[in-house]
């Protein structure tokens, strides 16, 4: 069993590893890290803390999907409270007060449970208090009877006054009113004799009943409510841009396998084209017919030729394709291609992703990482879509023009081709792979293996990959 902990400014590291010795200790989840986790039935992921504002929050799909896997998912604190509260229903475990405060409706606002705090260098040292805090500590003191329910009311609005990242008791003594100095001081001087952190509190309760092996931090069962409709197009894109291996010091993601089989496999266009057109055909990719099976269903479906002003999907150099392979092409165009947000690895046709392709493939990607770190000159900042990181956009065209063998006029129909929507989808996917094409050259990627695969391979596609 593996337990992963997404853990911060709620309890240092060093904490984490004495209640759960054997844990994987991660900073805070954000969108996109639970997609990388190699997890399955068996495994725990723990979510204490999570990021807001640096990062995208973890959505709650990922979550959603690791409970649809058999993996059991347990929050409290922070991020994993709030998530928890929104997702108990459905199998997700929450655990203490700040998970119950969600739960039950008590505290609606995430700004109740986010702080400031330092870098993970530092141990994400916290910076500000939490709101959620200061109304824990609230209600003791009213149960201690230090201040009564009105008291406790007026200071919890003054710090609910505060923006989140100025939040703290000092700052809380400093702004309350003239009426309210004398209930401030009393809270105050009672709770540095006996300070709570309910947060903290929280994330050692998790920790503790992981450790004891709580029945409680049980995988999702009959009694839960069922997931429905989990697997969407946002979820599959997600999995594709974070999901993946390492390689050669590199993340390589299910996107770039996809990218780099799409872009240099030089079977790619026609196995794209095959497996388009047997979908479309609801045939099995191997039937010698597909192309036949494909004009049929087109037929029944009354395309059964170009309008007079020919269709947007052949260039102009195309107009002039009779009726058949016209029909074929705008097929596979307007039903196989995809802009780069969306490009996954399952897009990809199935004999070009055998293992030793994509093995091959990750390597290429990982090496052209590595080449773009170490030999090319790069911009600053984040990479926008539409943006390049590297090359000029003509020379993106002009290396893979020339790889492809085809016009300059001629690339976003060869684009097309392989799968992608428009030139700015191409160029997205093919600007990372320039410096590997420039320093490689026409490399060498495994050809498609099998018999009855090589039997039916479209016409056109190379017999010699190289």
């Amino acid at each position: 069993m593996t337990d992963v902990v997404f853990i911060g400014p709620s309890l240092p590291a060093g904490e984490v590893v004495r209640l759960l010795p054997d844990a994987l200790v991660l900073p805070p989840v954000a969108h996109g890290d639970l997609l990388r986790l190699d997890v399955g039935p068996g495994d725990r992921v723990l979510i204490v803390d999570g990021f807001f504002l640096q990062h995208p929050p973890v959505r709650h799909r990922e979550i959603l999907d690791l409970l649809d896997r058999g993996v059991t998912v347990a929050g409290a604190a922070s991020m994993g409270a709030l998530r928890a509260a929104e997702l108990w229903p459905f199998g997700m475990r929450g655990v203490g007060e700040v998970f119950q405060l969600y739960r039950d409706g008590v505290v609606t606002g995430d700004d109740e449970v986010a702080v400031v705090h330092g870098p993970a260098e530092e141990g994400h040292r916290t910076l500000s208090e939490p709101l959620v805090n200061v109304r824990v500590a609230l209600r003791r003191a009213v149960a201690a009877g230090v201040l009564d329910d009105a008291e406790a009311t007026l200071l919890l609005e003054i710090g609910r006054d505060l923006p989140f990242r100025q939040r703290s008791y000092r700052a809380l003594e400093r702004t309350a009113p003239p009426g309210a100095t004398d209930a401030v001081h009393r809270f105050l001087a009672w709770h540095r004799r006996d300070p709570w952190d309910a947060k903290s509190a929280d994330a050692r309760l998790l920790l503790t009943m992981a450790a004891a092996g709580a029945p409680e931090l049980r995988p999702r069962y009959a009694g839960d409510q069922p997931i429905d409709n989990l697997h969407t197009r946002f979820l599959d894109s997600w999995r594709a841009r974070f999901a993946g291996t390492p390689a050669g010091g590199h993340w390589v993601s299910d996107r770039d396998l996809a990218a780099v089989l799409m872009l240099l496999h030089p079977e790619a266009p026609a196995w794209h084209r095959r497996g388009v057109l047997a979908g479309l055909a609801e045939v099995d990719l191997a039937d010698p017919a597909v192309e036949d099976r494909a004009v049929e269903a087109a037929h029944r479906r009354g395309l059964t030729g170009p309008p007079p002003d020919g269709w947007d999907w052949l260039t102009a150099a195309e107009r002039g394709l009779d009726d058949r392979e016209a029909v074929l092409r705008v097929l596979v165009r307007a039903f196989g291609t995809t802009p780069y947000r969306s490009l996954a690895l399952w897009m990809v046709a199935a004999p070009l992703r055998t293992p030793a392709l994509r093995d091959a493939a990750r390597q290429v990607a990982a090496t052209a990482a590595a080449l773009n770190e170490t030999l090319v000159p790069r911009t600053t900042g984040h990479r926008r879509p539409g943006g390049r990181l590297h090359f000029r956009t003509e020379v993106v065209d002009a290396c893979f023009a020339r790889l492809w063998g085809c016009a300059a006029d001629g690339l976003e129909a060869a684009a097309w081709d392989r799968g992608f929507v428009d030139l700015a989808a191409f160029r997205y996917a093919a600007e990372p792979l320039v410096a590997y094409v420039k320093a490689v050259g026409a490399l060498r990627l495994p050809a498609v293996a099998g018999d009855r695969m090589r039997e039916n391979t479209p016409a056109g596609a190379p017999a010699r990959v190289g």
